[in-house]
């Protein structure tokens, strides 16, 4: 547990892909979605993006994005990496591009974002199953 502040959320948000301007910075989300449908299971979800924005943040953390099964709690992936706040009225804004995510089983999943080991963000999103026509 760190004894540091801890950043400010301001956005999870799941989409099929980010655009960055170069020019600007600005960030286009692109497909935003709450929800993934499949057929069959283990069904695999070829890419998605995942957007986070923190703000009031002193110094360095260690930060995580974990997906987590909610029936299980088990985690399906996770990404990892440290981010640097210069002052505390910066905002850090984060892209992950995730490739081949698998869902065991249709559910209620989850995204959380920590820093230092604490929750700040979390995104849930439902897996469902398409059934087939009679």
């Amino acid at each position: 547990m760190s004894t540091k502040p801890k950043p400010v959320p301001l956005a999870i948000v799941i989409c099929d892909q980010i655009i960055e301007d170069r020019l600007t910075g600005k960030k286009t989300l692109v497909g935003v979605f709450n929800s993934i449908a499949a057929r069959n299971f283990p069904c695999t979800h070829g890419s998605m993006s995942v957007f986070v924005s923190l703000t009031d943040g002193r110094g360095k953390y260690d930060c995580v994005l974990v997906c987590r099964d909610e029936s299980s709690e088990q985690p399906i992936m996770q990404t990892q990496g440290p981010i640097e706040f210069a002052d505390p009225t910066v905002v850090v804004e984060m892209h992950f591009a995730l490739q081949g995510v698998t869902f065991p089983k249709p559910g209620l999943y989850s995204f959380e974002f920590l820093a230092d080991d604490e929750l700040l963000l979390e995104r849930k999103f439902n897996v469902t199953e398409i059934k087939a026509n009679p």
